[in-house]
């Protein structure tokens, strides 16, 4: 049961620091990225740094839950995943379908790449 509660305290933790993050970025930093209204060069840097937040988002999800390895950075692409799906078939997004798909597969890379990089850094009790 202990391993579940961290699970879940992981992903809700690093979900919420990624979307903070997130969201100063291409909010507060850039002013509002979109497609079709941001230059091409900002998209290119505010979509790096947006990976950053993801992939940082993740480290601490994983450091919460390590005890269950990549189970909190599986769990994270999975809720990307579904709110992709969402945005899209709301219409929530304005950009075209290539941008949004290509957007989330960032995002879950990099998610898998900071719980791998946490994973290999030493710093997981279950590294031998």
């Amino acid at each position: 049961m202990q391993k579940f509660l961290r699970a879940v305290a992981g992903v809700i933790c690093g979900y919420i620091l990624m979307v903070v993050l997130i969201t100063l970025v291409q909010e507060t930093w850039f002013g509002g990225v979109a497609w079709g209204r941001t230059p091409i060069g900002t998209l290119t840097i505010a979509g790096f740094i947006t990976s950053v937040a993801a992939a940082v988002g993740s480290i601490a999800a994983t450091a919460i839950s390590r005890p269950t390895g990549r189970l909190a950075a599986l769990i994270m692409s999975c809720v990307v995943v579904v709110e992709t799906t969402v945005l899209v078939l709301t219409g929530k997004v304005t950009g075209p379908l290539w941008f949004d798909v290509v957007a989330a597969v960032s995002l879950i890379v990099a998610i898998l790449l900071g719980a791998e990089l946490f994973l290999r850094s030493g710093r997981s009790p279950g590294r031998r």
